[in-house]
């Protein structure tokens, strides 16, 4: 038993290959090493300085940029009661007892507070019929895929409709509807249709009133779906 137990367990034997691979991983790591402890000062500069950066976009944030949007947010509280009301111009360029969404964008930039700013200055721009300006703010709106970016691509796509630039309308309603919420989709499906309506396109224009009701069928826009579909018939 014990000579079976002798032949089954064998050493092994050291192959040239293995010897090579073996001297290849050693200098390998002889090179890092030496690479780590003749460079150590310099690395030791950029992990510095790295933490360093971490270090001051945390105090950047905390210390400047949260105070600075709270202000900024406070500041703009008029203009949005404005806004509400629809005095679009006080709203938009402000009076002796209102800062407007204009200067909130020029004095806070950087700030949550100015980039909000933008999608309420460029509709105000819309409401008083200066739709190129509305556009251009509005693209500036940076709201990532947020139900306020979608809302905003609406309001685009109604510019440009207005325009007359009815493909880039039908392209700016489709991102509003992707982003398949309960308030801003059904707005932007209801648009769609009467865009296609306009274009003389019965049968895409029923598509969207359809999808109103079966997609959103609690949504205000939802009791207009069957009487607007008769209209593509």
């Amino acid at each position: 038993m014990a000579e079976k137990e002798k032949e089954l367990v064998k050493p092994v034997e050291a192959t040239e290959e293995s010897v090579i691979n073996a001297e290849e991983i050693d200098q390998a790591i002889f090179k890092g090493e030496n690479f780590i402890y003749n460079n150590r000062k310099s690395l030791l500069i950029v992990i510095g300085a790295l933490v360093l950066l971490i270090c001051g976009v945390i105090a950047y944030n905390m210390g400047y940029k949260a105070p600075r949007n709270q202000e900024a947010s406070e500041a703009m509280f008029k203009a949005e009661q404005m806004f509400q009301l629809d005095s679009f111009n006080v709203a938009l360029n402000g009076n002796k007892d209102v800062v407007g969404f204009l200067e909130i964008m020029d004095e806070y930039s950087g700030t949550d507070a100015a980039n909000a700013a933008k999608a309420y200055a460029g509709t105000c721009y819309h409401k008083l019929g200066k739709n190129k300006e509305a556009i251009d703010l509005l693209k500036s709106f940076s709201g990532g895929q947020s139900v306020t970016a979608a809302a905003v691509n609406c309001e685009i796509a109604t510019c440009y409709s207005e325009l007359g630039e009815n493909d880039k309308a039908v392209s700016y309603y489709k991102d509003a509807i992707d982003a398949k919420d309960k308030l801003v989709s059904p707005i932007a499906l209801n648009h769609l249709g009467f865009e296609y309506l306009k274009q003389g396109n019965k049968t895409e224009a029923k598509k969207q009133f359809e999808a109103i009701k079966n997609l959103y069928p609690e949504s205000v826009q939802a009791q207009e779906a069957d009487k607007n579909a008769a209209l593509c018939n």
